[in-house]
Formats: C-alpha cells, structure tokens, sequence
C-alpha cells in the first residue's frame, strides 16, 4: 500500500521544522557559551596583568630598603645624615608612594642622653626620643630599656614630627620590628593612618634589620646581639598602587585586603576606575560578577609584601562593557530563518506537486478519453474492411485487393498503438511525483 502523499508531506515538514529549530537552538547555546568562555578568559588575563602589575611595584618598593640596605653594607664609615639624604633622593623623586625613608638605630637605656646629645648637636636642638599619646599628641618618650628613635628621615619637609619617634613605643610598628629583628627578613607592618598625609589613604611600613656586621647572623642570639638599628620605608596604599595603573586602561575595579590582620582592619582601599584613583572609603563594595566570575575565587589573587599576604578582589566597573551580547540571538533567528526559508521552499514544492499531479491526472483522463473515443471509429473501419473481404470472398472474386488490406493493416497497428499507450499510462500513473518524493 502507497504512503498517502498528505502524510508524507506532513512527516517531511514536521521533520525539516523540528531539526531546524532544533539546530538553530543548539548553535545559538553554543554560541553564547563562547561568547561567555571568551568574556571570561579576557577578563582574568587582565586582572593577571593587573596583579601581577601590583606584585611588581609592591617589589620595587620593597627593593628600596635592600638597596639603601646594600648601601649601609658598602659604606667604609658611618653613614651620615647628609650621605642618606643624598643616596634617597633618586628614589624619593621616581617612587610616589614613598612618604618617607628613615633609620632609625637602636639605643639603649644608658646611651640615651649621649645620643641626644648628638643629634641635638647636629642641628636640631629641641631634639629628644618621643612617643605618641592616645590624644596623638607627641611627648618626650618614658624611661624604658631600649628605644629605636627615627633620627634620619627623608625628605625632612613634612615628616619633622617623625625625628626621635620611637618606632618601638608604637604596637603596630613593634609588632613588625620585632619578627624583623629576629629573623633578619623584611617585614610589613598592617595598615596604618599617617597624620601627616592630607589626602584620604591608608599607609604601611616596611622594615628592615641591620646587623653590625653588615650580614645577617646564622642565629637568633647572635642576631640579637649584633642588631644595630632598624631601615624603614613609610609608604602610601593610594599611590603605590595609581602609579602603575597609569599604562594599564582596564575598566577594572579591585579592593586591597590585608590578610594578616583582624577582619575590621584588612580593608587598604579601593580601586575605582572610573576616577582613576584609590579611596580608603568606597562608594560601593567590589563583589565579583558572575559573567566573569563563576566563582569569587576566579576574581580573587594574593599578593605578598614583607611575609605578609594581601588580597586583591578584582570587578568589572560599570564601564567595562558587561552588556548582552548579541551573538547568540542573531545565530538564532539566522537559523530559524533558514528553517522558515527551507520549510517555506518545501511548502511551495508540495503545492507544484499537487499541481503537477492533478495535470497528470487530467492528461491519463484525457488520454483515457481520447483512446476510447478513437478506438470506436477504429474498430468500424476493421469490421467495415473485414465484412468488405468476406463479401468479396462469397461473391468468388479471388483477386488481391492492396487498397484493402492496407486499410486493415493501418487500423490494426493504430489499434495496437492505442492500446499501448494506454497500458504505459496506467504503470506510470504519476511520474512527477515519483521522482520529487521517490
């Protein structure tokens, strides 16, 4: 039994329909999630680049005090005011964030009316080792076994207050001086407020032990024995981290968190694209954002400074171009419309098949009709010429007659003819059609 050529139709459409929708469905999925893949790979290459940019600044700061450092290390004499002062310059004149870089020596319980003696005789005659009240207000320091007092400071201007300073009456800046002094390594302090900075930022120091010696000892005790002072260098967050910003145009928000503090002190800043610039109070908190960040720690990096570790929470800003994109939809609607093009191509073909077939169907009946109607007056010639040959006989004329047998001839081959055309329209009822959907 033949297919009924309705549900044939209706079976290739259904199909055509379902495979390219779901073609279309299945490219345009996949097209979104190379979009998203390609989003996300662009933005951690640049929050690499952005870390790594913030690693290396953070390194040369700190390779500041290795160089002055070396350069106490070097020196045939003692170093003097003017000699520190002259050997920071460069690098108080190429690094912005520095505030100021100090030494500041170790002096005992017993040595401390002689070196103020000294350094008052130096030029500073109100000079004397301080500490810091509760009310920030500086006073001459309690009696205690040993202080280290800041007495070189560069530059001066601006960080007068800092000369006699005990870095050791100050919590924050002991709790780094003493692991220094121990281990001989270069330690960081946690965040800290610096009074004489005008702008809104956090600041933290970074210190360096120096030995007698000029190496540092194998042991503790001995470290302890031959330390002679302590390098200081008195940073800003802000401008550490603007400064190698300035090439990089990523419209990239991050936060700085120190990792080795109390929760309520880790917070050093905040990054803002869009003004180019670090605030110690955001206007808004960096959460990372899912269509970047599959998952908080894909935005997240760690930075070291001084055996500390800080965090860095990267985030597109508003800026940065996290809009829909439209790769997606347009593959789509490219494929529903080829889909709609091919069923429409199907439907219209469908149709000149109904209409080829309804023409074979008139031509088979017009055939049909015709074959009938010329076989009626075919077979009255065959019997006219056949009952004219036996007349002929019974009247006993036994001559040939050609004229006669070529009629009876004609009919019959007509009559054949007829017939066979009629038998090849019957086989092949429907030969369009045959070929489009056989």
């Amino acid at each position: 039994m033949k297919p009924n050529p309705s549900v044939r139709y209706s079976a290739i459409m259904g199909l055509t329909l379902g495979l390219g929708i779901g073609l279309s469905v299945g490219a345009a999925w996949l097209v979104g999630q190379w979009e998203a893949s390609r989003r996300q790979a662009q933005f951690q290459q640049q929050i690499e680049n952005l870390s790594t940019a913030l690693q290396r600044s953070l390194n040369r700061y700190t390779d500041v005090l290795t160089f002055l450092h070396d350069y106490y290390q070097v020196a045939e004499e003692p170093v003097s005011r003017q000699a520190f002062a002259g050997f920071v310059a460069r690098s108080l004149s190429t690094y912005p964030g520095i505030q100021a870089l100090e030494w500041a020596p170790l002096v005992r319980r017993g040595d401390r009316a002689a070196f103020e003696d000294q350094v008052q005789a130096e030029g500073y005659p109100n000079f004397e080792i301080t500490e810091l009240l509760p009310t920030n207000r500086l006073q001459r320091a309690k009696d205690r076994r040993e202080y280290i007092p800041v007495t070189y400071v560069a530059p001066f201007l601006n960080n007068e207050a800092a000369l006699g300073y005990d870095l050791s009456s100050d919590a924050t800046r002991a709790a780094a001086i003493a692991p220094a002094r121990a281990s001989g390594k270069i330690m960081a302090t946690e965040r800290i407020r610096l009074v004489q900075e005008p702008r809104d930022q956090f600041g933290f120091l970074v210190v360096l032990p120096l030995y007698s010696t000029g190496v540092m000892p194998l042991d503790q005790p001995t470290r302890e024995a031959e330390f002679e002072g302590i390098l200081l260098g008195v940073f800003r967050v802000a401008d550490v981290v603007e400064e190698v910003l300035q090439p990089l145009s990523y419209e990239i928000d991050f936060a700085l968190y120190d990792l080795n503090t109390a929760p309520e002190r880790q917070f050093l800043g905040q990054y803002e694209a869009a003004g180019k610039t670090v605030v110690a109070g955001p206007t808004r908190l960096v959460q990372p954002h899912p269509a970047v960040c599959p998952s908080p720690a894909d935005c997240t990096r760690r930075l070291t400074l001084g055996q500390r570790q800080w965090q860095v929470v990267f985030a597109p800003a508003a800026a940065y171009g996290l809009r829909r994109s439209y790769g997606a939809p347009i593959t789509l609607l490219t494929g529903l419309l080829l889909t709609g093009s091919l069923a429409l191509f199907l439907r219209n073909l469908h149709a000149e098949l109904a209409r080829t077939r309804a023409l074979g169907e008139m031509k088979l009946r017009f055939f049909s009709m015709a074959s009938h109607e010329l076989r009626t007056p075919l077979s009255t010639i065959l019997l006219s010429a056949e009952s004219l040959r036996g007349d002929l006989a019974q009247a006993g004329d036994s001559q040939n007659h050609p004229k006669l047998d070529r009629i009876l001839t004609t009919a019959q081959h007509m009559g054949q003819q007829i017939a066979d055309l009629l038998r090849v329209l019957q086989q092949i009822k429907y030969p369009f059609t045959r070929q489009a959907v056989g």
